[in-house]
């Protein structure tokens, strides 16, 4: 029963990693778009492209099976791209819409 139970964790455990992989990149494409609507990509360069560079990256490692790696990386985009919004509407002096649920 033990053994049952351990390998029953084991399994769940392993059925996370491509989840939160894809949950990640899902919302770090969202971020990024969002940053593309608001005009980061003339306003704020650096943050938009390392974005988008970031994003690439994550889903090579999903590719690949990383999936834990691949999450750290779309989290990262995911702040890059929220940054470049940000500073893509300050600089517009557009006030800022909360994307809907």
């Amino acid at each position: 029963m033990r053994l049952l139970l351990v390998l029953f964790g084991l399994t769940f455990a392993v059925g996370c990693g491509p989840i939160q992989s894809t949950s990640a990149l899902i919302d770090a494409d969202v971020e990024i778009e969002g940053a593309r609507a608001a005009g980061a990509q003339t306003a704020a360069t650096y943050e938009f492209t390392t974005a988008e560079a970031h994003l690439k990256k994550a889903r090579e490692l999903a590719g690949y099976s990383q999936y834990e790696n691949s999450a750290v990386f779309a989290a990262k985009a995911r702040e890059l791209a929220k940054e470049a919004r940000v500073k893509a509407l300050a600089t517009s002096n557009r006030p800022e819409k909360e994307p809907a649920p």
